[in-house]
């Protein structure tokens, strides 16, 4: 019986195939990008204890409870991680939830706030830093709101191993001024 030279090079593809699949695990021990895109831990990812909580007031000199507009905290961070291996790329998926409670100044039934995103490297350094807006919506004279928001974000120059030396703060904006309440509030709280 002749076998013809095309068929010959599908079974010769054929057992090639098969013995590749048998590897499995020994070929991953070859080329460790087989799975380029692989999920690990994320860096330590939480709020920043120093602008977790914000208390906005009403313009003006006022500081008592009748000038509140409204005391916000994050409540809840959380993140997923994957590495891109063949290009050293980190993709963090993060969200991030408020709670935030309506003050007797507020006017209207919603206020801005803006919280942000920083990323320190493992020498300590914040390489970069960005900011969000979001809306707080008391929705039908509601007492209490809670806003979740999702970002992503890519952290450069990352490998699974150091990944877990970089560090992601979260924090609520704040002005000179609030961030000079929020400390004051801190401390008394001790």
């Amino acid at each position: 019986m002749k076998t013809s030279p095309r068929a010959a090079a599908r079974f010769l593809a054929l057992l090639l195939g098969l013995a590749v699949a048998g590897c499995g695990d020994s070929l991953r021990e070859i080329n460790p990008f087989v799975d380029d895109v692989i999920d690990v831990a994320c860096p330590p990812l939480g709020a920043l204890r120093e602008a977790e909580k914000l208390t906005r007031f009403r313009p003006g000199e006022g500081r008592d409870l009748t000038d509140v507009v409204f005391d916000a905290r994050i409540s809840r961070v959380a993140g997923k991680c994957t590495v891109t291996q063949s290009k050293v790329l980190a993709d963090v998926g993060a969200g991030i939830e408020i709670v935030a409670e309506r003050g007797p100044a507020l006017e209207g039934a919603s206020a801005g706030i803006e919280y942000f995103v920083a990323i320190r490297n493992p020498e300590g350094k914040i390489v970069t830093r960005q900011a969000f807006d979001l809306e707080l919506a008391f929705e039908d004279g509601a007492r209490e709101t809670r806003v979740v928001d999702y970002l992503t974000f890519q952290i450069p120059n990352a490998t699974p191993a150091a990944l877990r030396a970089y560090r992601v703060f979260i924090g609520l904006q704040m002005t000179e001024g609030e961030w000079a309440f929020s400390r004051r509030s801190r401390q008394t709280r001790r």
